[in-house]
Parts: C-alpha cells; sequence; structure tokens
C-alpha cells in the first residue's frame, strides 16, 4: 500500500495495488456496488474506509462514499462535494448525505443532507438550502416554483440572512421569520434601500387584492402593486394611517401612483383618485392641501362665533369657505369650529 495525504494533512493507508474488496466494505460497499464499482462514476477506491468523528468514508477517483448510523452510506462527488468540502465536511451544518445525487428540473441535481439540500443546474452552479429558508422553497415549489434554483449560499444582512434565486430573494430576520420578495417589488425594495431602507425585512409573502393587483407587507410599510399602477411602496407613519382610514387599496384613492416625496412644507403620496399630504403643522390631509390658502369670505357672511356658525348649520368651516376666519380656527389647522 501507499500513503494518502488528505486535505487535513494527516497520513493514512490507501489502496494502492490492493483489492477493492480488501479496502471497501460493509455498507460503503453496497453502495459502492449500487453505483457500478470500479467501472461506475466513483472509479477505483483511492483509500481504505476511514473513521470520520461519527461514522465512516472511502474516498475514489471521482468522489468519495460517507456512511454514519443515522443516515446510511452515500456518495458525494464532483460541485457538490466540493460545496460540502466549503461548509466543512460533516462536521459543518449540512452534516452527512441522506441520499444520493437525483435527477430534477431544468437539467439540474439535488443531493439531501441532515441539515439541508444541494441544487445544482448548469445556469446556477451548486448551493445548499437549509433550515427557514429550505421550509420557504418547499412552499414555493421548490426549483418548479417561481424562484427557480438557488443562485448563493446564505449571506448575512443587517440583523438577519438573505439568500438569492433565480426567481427571487429569500429574507430572513429573528422578528419577520423567512419571506420572499420578487418581480416588480424586488426592484422597488432596491430602489428602497432593500432591508436597510425605511420598509425593513418583509413580514409576507406577496397577497392578492382589490382590481387583480397584490401587496406585500414589511416590518416598516407596505408595497403595493396593480396592473394600472405598477409597483409603490408606502413606509409606516401618518400618510399610510391615513391611507388607511379610506379603506386602503379598496378604497376610496385607490392604489398609490407614487412613494412619499417632498413638497413644500411637507409630505406627500399620489394615488389613483387623489393624495394625502402631511406637514407637522397640519398633520396628514386625504385630498386636502398642507398649504394655507389666503382666502377673503363671502361679502356678508359672518359669524360671530362658533356657536353662531353651528347655529347656522355652517360648522366646521373650511379655510376658503364663507364665514372662515382666522379668529375661529383656534388650532390653526385651517378647519374652524370643528368641535
Amino acid at each position: 500500500m501507499s500513503l494518502l495525504v488528505l486535505g487535513g494533512g494527516s497520513s493514512v493507508a490507501t489502496a494502492g495495488t490492493a483489492a477493492a474488496d480488501d479496502c471497501v466494505k460493509g455498507a460503503i460497499a453496497g453502495r459502492y456496488a449500487q453505483l457500478g464499482g470500479a467501472g461506475g462514476k466513483l472509479g477505483a477506491p483511492t483509500s481504505c474506509e476511514l473513521p470520520t468523528s461519527s461514522g465512516r468514508f472511502t474516498t475514489f477517483e471521482h468522489g468519495a462514499v460517507y456512511w454514519s448510523p443515522a443516515s446510511g452510506a452515500w456518495d458525494v462527488s464532483g460541485s457538490f462535494r466540493d460545496l460540502w468540502a466549503s461548509t466543512g465536511w460533516e462536521n459543518g451544518f449540512l452534516r452527512y448525505p441522506t441520499s444520493g445525487e437525483n435527477p430534477i428540473a431544468a437539467g439540474g441535481v439535488h443531493q439531501n443532507y441532515q441539515g439541508g439540500t444541494l441544487y445544482w443546474s448548469p445556469s446556477s452552479g451548486a448551493h445548499s438550502v437549509s433550515g427557514a429558508f429550505l421550509q420557504l422553497y418547499a412552499s414555493t415549489g421548490y426549483e418548479n416554483g417561481f424562484l427557480g434554483y438557488p443562485l448563493t449560499q446564505e449571506n448575512p444582512a443587517r440583523g438577519g440572512m438573505y439568500q438569492r434565486f433565480q426567481g427571487g430573494v429569500a429574507y430572513w430576520s429573528p422578528s419577520t421569520g423567512a419571506h420572499t420578495v420578487s418581480g416588480s417589488f424586488l426592484e422597488l425594495y432596491g430602489r428602497l434601500g432593500f432591508e436597510d431602507g425605511c420598509l425593513g425585512f418583509p413580514a409576507t409573502q406577496e397577497l392578492p387584492s382589490a382590481g387583480g393587483g397584490v401587496y406585500q407587507r414589511f416590518q416598516g410599510g407596505v408595497a403595493y402593486w396593480s396592473p394600472a399602477t405598477g409597483a409603490h411602496a408606502l413606509c409606516n407613519g401618518p400618510i399610510l394611517d391615513a391611507y388607511g382610514t379610506t379603506g386602503w387599496e379598496g378604497g376610496s384613492l385607490g392604489y398609490p401612483t407614487s412613494e412619499e416625496h417632498a413638497i413644500a412644507g411637507g409630505r406627500r403620496v399620489d394615488f389613483q383618485r387623489g393624495f394625502v399630504e402631511w406637514s407637522a403643522g397640519t398633520g396628514a390631509r386625504v385630498n386636502g392641501s398642507i398649504a394655507a390658502v389666503p382666502t377673503t369670505p363671502a361679502p356678508g357672511v359672518h359669524y360671530a362665533n362658533c356657536d353662531a356658525a353651528r347655529a347656522a348649520g355652517a360648522a366646521p368651516v373650511h379655510r376658503g369657505e364663507p364665514g372662515y376666519r382666522a379668529a375661529l380656527d383656534r388650532d390653526g389647522d385651517g378647519i374652524a369650529c370643528e368641535s
């Protein structure tokens, strides 16, 4: 026999010129035989059976077979072996394989492990999906759903994690769980700074809404889309609160047609059938301008006080209406005798 130096630096006895059945034994030998032995995908053995911390493995020309009492004996090769190695082999989060490679959609393959699943396709390469993301991925139809194949491993984000797929991005945080953002909402989310922007992490999947539209809730607001308006978001605050009083997208204003933007003295969001403006002095107004409009009451209309305005059936009196005057508007909000 000869010596083989493994990646960790230890030397082990290798098969050399010894017969395969001298080095490949038990469950590992059974799996090796299923794959065609020396004439199969793995080729000839390059080591005798070796111990791991909780199992056994044997290396071959084109891969290895790993065994543990809980997982059984399964082969690992090619891109999946490289990926598994990068995660720490059986000591990483994936632990041991629990299946062989299996063909799936678009010329891809997957392989199950105790801690997740590995996916490969010609256009995406090899990546794993695990934990809450694997549960979410399953709920969308795995690689046959709108997400398609994973394009990256999980990556840290501010206060959470994200993972890119062909059809969108999965996000997770402790307070929101795992949800996807895709399509027009993903483009919008990017413009607003992804999870670092005012929306924060997604808190739901997309949900159907009025008129063939959809909406999605986030930690910091709500994104809306309809065929007529495209995608727009309202971040938490008084304008979103005022929108809610109108019945949201199913109410009098319909869907938003802009994001919140600055105007003289405050902020504004435009909708299909109106607008909401806000200023510190006036609060949020539905279809009401925050700008002061100098007006002159109509000749002959004068209310000595609010009791007189109420007696005449005119209260409340808005700025610009006959009988309005600043003396009756105690809080300066443009509405006199409102209470």
